[in-house]
């Protein structure tokens, strides 16, 4: 009697599982299971440290992600302390399936420094996922020019669509995005080797490049035109030589670009703010390779630009604040034109 009522038992049971509406619990990009977390952490070592600076360094961080048809499904912000934490994860919430995640990070209101726009789920694609960088008028010499002063840091991740895979015995499924820094200090000390002060608001630092738009991919778009990178700090000061009854005097400068690109035209100029002439206009990124083929013979050099993300240059005046071009110091490596002279 006892395995009857027992065989009855299993058999109702065995029925109401048949009998339950079938979830959407199809391939969850690609395990075959109900009620898994789907989790994000992003990462940032792809620096000149090599090690992990994303809670130290990140203020905020935007997901995206879009569907197998490129259509945008999910989106969230997050910024402040929680992103500190060494266990922050973002709770992706969205059906099983494929998707191409894509990030920026840095992006806050209050900086004012970039513009993205505002995208709406099931409406906007990818291709509507751009950066773009804010600027301003400013007339140089009697021309006008779109200026950039002070950027917010900022970073960009990807993570093409794919599948994440999880042990069978866990609920939660992890995918890393890992972020690229796409802005950079330049620190520019000019050196007088005379023994006559220097003045600061004799100069005028900019840098000029076409990497105003940042595209969902990092790539840059030049459509967008020509940006000019002014100083945002400059000072002057001087000091006394050890060993010497000389002084050192110097101008020191500070600018922010966009992503630096290997195979960009990007231009460093200084002027006499007065007269307009140049002191000198140098390609940046053949200058920034000449370090790079010292301090790291083996990495790209679009690999160097993406993790460094300072750059110290020193050069030396005359007595005219002409450019003495046979020498120049960049992040404490000096670099020494022997019988070259360099590209104006």
């Amino acid at each position: 009697m006892l395995y009857s009522i027992h065989h009855q038992v299993r058999k109702t049971l065995l029925a109401m599982a048949i009998a339950l509406p079938v979830t959407s619990c199809y391939t969850v990009w690609d395990n075959d299971d109900c009620g898994t977390e789907y989790r994000v952490k992003f990462k940032y070592d792809y620096n000149m440290l090599f090690t992990d600076a994303f809670s130290t360094q990140v203020p905020s961080v935007t997901l995206y992600a879009f569907d197998a048809d490129g259509r945008l499904v999910f989106q969230q912000s997050e910024e402040g302390e929680a992103l500190a934490a060494d266990d922050y994860y973002m709770t992706l919430d969205v059906d099983p399936g494929e998707y191409r995640l894509v990030a920026w990070a840095g992006l806050k209101d209050e900086d004012n420094s970039y513009d993205v726009l505002e995208l709406i789920e099931g409406q906007h694609t990818l291709t509507d996922l751009q950066c773009r960088i804010n600027r301003y008028t400013h007339t140089a010499h009697g021309e006008q020019v779109d200026s950039v002063g002070v950027l917010a840091p900022l970073w960009h991740g990807v993570v093409p669509a794919q599948t994440v895979t999880r042990a069978n015995t866990y609920r939660t499924a992890t995918v890393t995005v890992p972020l690229v820094k796409n802005t950079h200090t330049l620190r520019i000390i000019l050196q007088q080797m005379a023994e006559e002060p220097i003045d600061a608001n004799d100069f005028e630092f900019s840098v000029t490049d076409q990497n105003g738009l940042m595209l969902h991919d990092n790539s840059l778009s030049e459509e967008d035109g020509t940006l000019t990178y002014l100083a945002y700090h400059q000072t002057q000061g001087s000091t006394d030589m050890e060993g010497s009854a000389d002084r050192l005097n110097v101008v020191v400068a500070e600018l922010n670009t966009g992503r630096l690109m290997a195979d960009a035209d990007t231009r460093l100029i200084i002027r006499n703010r007065h007269t307009g002439s140049i002191v000198l206009s140098i390609p940046l990124i053949q200058y920034l390779e000449l370090c790079r083929t010292v301090a790291n013979y083996d990495m790209p050099l679009q690999e160097y630009l993406d993790r460094e993300d300072s750059y110290a240059m020193t050069f030396f005046l005359d007595s005219n604040n002409a450019w003495i071009n046979t020498q120049v110091i960049i992040n404490d490596w000096i670099v020494r034109f022997n019988d070259i002279t360099p590209e104006f």
